[in-house]
């Protein structure tokens, strides 16, 4: 007998993306996190505390475009933020 399929949490692919994201909380104070993945809707983030789903926050972090680095500032909602290892898995749509 075959065991069942996994069903996977994510409506959308998404590509492994490591890359510092600074976080800013409706409070005002930043904080660095790591990025994980990354959609054209969402991203995964390792985050040293755990972030309350239904935040919004603000993340920017920097691309390579061509020769040079870009800065990119995007707003997002919180999802998910679970426990992993000693840090928070957590998950961010954006809007």
């Amino acid at each position: 007998m075959s065991e069942p399929a996994m069903h996977e949490r994510r409506e959308y692919n998404r590509v492994i993306f490591k890359r510092e994201v600074y976080l800013t909380l409706p409070n005002g104070k930043s904080r660095s996190s790591m990025s994980e993945d990354f959609s054209m809707y969402g991203m995964g983030l390792l985050t040293d505390e755990q972030l309350d789903q239904g935040q919004s926050l603000y993340l920017d972090f920097k691309i390579l475009s061509h020769d040079s680095e870009r800065e990119v500032n995007l707003r997002g909602k919180v999802v998910y933020s679970d426990p992993s290892k000693g840090l928070f898995k957590t998950g961010i749509i954006f809007y």
